[in-house]
């Protein structure tokens, strides 16, 4: 999982996928809501990164983009 620099979650450095945790925070979530997005995040991940599948896409946004 990555935190990035502008407080997006990722639960892989190879996803596109991301849920902005600054956006919770500042909208006033709970610890216990923040708990859950970082839960949710964990139980979303595939079971690897798929890297070497003949499908697989970069992310748009790479490891130097978001604070890597």
């Amino acid at each position: 999982m990555r935190l990035t620099s502008d407080g997006a979650l990722r639960n892989c450095l190879f996803s596109d996928d991301e849920m902005s945790v600054r956006e919770s925070i500042r909208n006033g979530a709970s610890d216990e809501e923040i708990a859950g997005l970082l839960r949710r995040a964990v139980w979303e991940k595939f079971p690897g990164h798929a890297i070497n599948e003949p499908d697989f896409l970069r992310p748009a946004r790479s490891m130097s983009m978001i604070g890597g």
